[in-house]
């Protein structure tokens, strides 16, 4: 009996010749123990719509909930968490027009929203696009100070940010703990502190302006160190993260990358760390590479519909108003 070894070269050398003679669509090629994936694209690809993926989601919210749901495992179906907590603190999100970056926003802030009372979790929403794209999330209860718009305001957010880190220390401090998970377990606890997500969409768009990139960078260099203890964890998305609208040193420190479809090569090497996003199916089709993973891991966020989102929003408003002040 004899045995053909193949290799990951091998088979990206002949990608062009699996797709134009075969028709295989050759998305990615892993080295893996003993053997190659390859992934292929099928003819027909199979939607996921959220409510039918959280039927399988059980989080435990007793102290707040910190493990978002954002997709579903291409390998082998099981869900695929973003956990500040167990991941680095810090997640960049890069992808094109029609990758799905809307979508997999939408399912962050639902998943935060959804399994953490306004007591537990609190959302800072930053949009230079005046929130076209967040208009349902309007009066959302556990969005601090609305959506946020203005470059001045959101300089102004950001730099408090840094005042409300030392407070929070300060309050680890006087309560002998040194994170927010074990001050909000802590009975005695002078202060129960809400975790707060700080979401900000194509920052890309005012990093070109020399005074909030100056800020932005200042401030995610700061929060680096000290902000998972603190229970702050910045999410910063846009299209093209480019080296020119991102320093090295705020790249270093978004350490989650959730890479969508990107426009080229050069965007895959600067959001993911290596090629290969630029060949994704777009539509929440995802490359993930967290802190504590291996590996980069491939999956699909579930499709958010916008009567879904909006009954969601209208029970979470209800529910903060019905709730007892």
């Amino acid at each position: 009996m004899s045995f053909l070894t193949i290799r990951v070269e091998q088979v990206l050398k002949r990608r062009s010749e699996f797709l134009t003679t075969h028709g295989l669509n050759v998305i990615s090629v892993r080295a893996e123990p003993g053997t190659v994936a390859i992934a292929i694209a099928r003819p027909n690809r199979r939607v996921l719509h959220l409510p039918d993926v959280w039927k399988k989601w059980n989080p435990i919210c007793t102290h707040g909930n910190h493990d978002l749901l954002i997709a579903v495992r291409e390998e082998d179906s099981s869900p695929l968490f973003l956990s500040p907590k167990s991941n680095a603190p810090h997640t960049l999100i890069a992808g094109s027009t029609g990758s799905g970056k809307s979508v997999l926003m939408q399912n962050i802030i639902l998943g935060i929203a959804c399994t953490n009372t306004t007591a537990q979790a609190k959302i800072v929403l930053i949009d230079p696009k005046l929130g076209v794209d967040y208009f349902a999330f309007e009066g959302l209860p556990h969005l601090q100070g609305g959506i946020i718009d203005a470059q001045d305001n959101a300089i102004h957010t950001l730099n408090e940010l840094l005042g409300e880190m030392n407070r929070r220390y300060t309050v680890l401090k006087d309560n002998k703990v040194s994170n927010i998970f074990d001050l909000n377990k802590k009975f005695t606890a002078t202060e129960r502190l809400p975790f707060l997500w700080v979401i900000h969409d194509e920052f890309a768009e005012w990093m070109m302006t020399p005074e909030y990139s100056d800020s932005v960078s200042d401030i995610v260099g700061r929060l680096g160190v000290k902000a998972r203890a603190a229970g702050i964890s910045l999410v910063f998305a846009a299209q093209r993260p480019d080296a020119n609208v991102m320093p090295m040193q705020l790249r270093a420190n978004l350490g989650n990358r959730l890479v969508l479809r990107v426009d080229g090569e050069g965007t895959s090497e600067i959001a993911l760390g290596e090629k290969g996003a630029e060949r994704l199916l777009g539509k929440g089709h995802l490359a993930a590479k967290l802190e504590g993973a291996s590996e980069i891991i491939f999956g699909q966020v579930p499709f958010v519909d916008s009567d879904f989102l909006g009954q969601v929003v209208e029970a979470l408003k209800q529910a903060a108003n019905s709730a007892p002040s």
